[in-house]
């Protein structure tokens, strides 16, 4: 077996890898190729030179997939997939490819790596213990599964951009993956909600997974139904459930708010960092 870089030459020997390495999972994974097309590159905005595929003659059989940012005033690559097909786990390969990929991080000048893994994968937990990364922070993630509740809240709305986002709104820094300077390279949906012209929220997300990555309201016009004008924006434009993760755990009153709205906390996630 060989580790080397990928490219987008490997695209769908890496999309079929990735669908096989989590046909089991937790979370459904089972993308399309045109899916996959957009997470790993308007969502992940995937950096190959920092990724990775373990193979087995002409198979892809384990990849390492990276982005690369500033977050937090820190240049940090973030991990957004690891994978290794059945029939080839529990033979270090996930530890082989970083083997061969923290020089290559290092060479960049990125002194750490950030990642995020479901708490009760435990074998995967196990596996970057054993690399060397540590427990950061505990996100908790919710789903809408019945959007009844906005069956009577009017959708106000109108369309804008990453522009703007607005950081001075929100009450918590969003993980790596939702953060301001990730979605400015990305193609993902903004709808605003605006008093006098003046917008007084936003709500970025993906309209063909129905994954919002950022809700936020000035905190002046808060408890007047701007984020439920919001949310009801985004599904008069997805078929999909809405999903929100990634909310840290001491963040209650966002919890709250959600709660509210008829979301439920279905899956938590750790997130973990390796300092280089």
């Amino acid at each position: 077996m060989q580790s080397r870089l990928i490219d987008k030459n490997d695209f769908q020997d890496l999309h079929q890898a990735f669908c096989h390495a989590f046909s089991n999972y937790k979370v459904d994974l089972n993308l399309t190729e045109r899916e996959f097309d957009i997470r790993l590159h308007q969502k992940l905005n995937i950096d190959y030179s920092l990724s990775a595929g373990t193979f087995d003659g002409e198979q892809m059989i384990g990849f390492i997939l990276h982005t690369s940012n500033d977050y937090e005033g820190i240049p940090t690559a973030f991990n957004g997939g690891t994978g290794v097909i059945p029939g080839f786990r529990n033979q270090r390969t996930g530890e082989e490819l970083y083997d061969f990929l923290l020089p290559k991080i290092a060479e960049k000048s990125i002194p750490r790596i950030l990642l995020e893994v479901i708490d009760t994968n435990e074998q995967a937990i196990r596996l970057y213990e054993k690399i060397g990364f540590s427990f950061r922070r505990k996100f908790l993630c919710f789903k809408l599964e019945d959007p009844s509740f906005f069956l009577d809240v009017e959708d106000e709305t109108t369309e804008g951009s990453t522009e703007h986002i607005n950081e001075d709104f929100a009450d918590f820094e969003p993980s790596f993956i939702d953060s301001k300077n990730q979605l400015i390279k990305g193609n993902e949906t903004v709808l605003l909600a605006k008093s006098q012209n003046d917008v007084i929220g936003y709500i970025v997300f993906q309209p063909i997974f129905g994954r919002i990555s950022q809700i936020a309201i000035s905190p002046s016009h808060r408890r007047a139904g701007v984020g439920k004008t919001l949310i009801k924006g985004v599904l008069n434009r997805t078929n999909k459930k809405l999903t929100v993760i990634n909310v840290p755990e001491n963040e209650f009153g966002f919890q709250q708010f959600l709660s509210k709205c008829g979301f439920e906390n279905q899956i938590n996630q750790f997130e973990m960092e390796l300092i280089i």
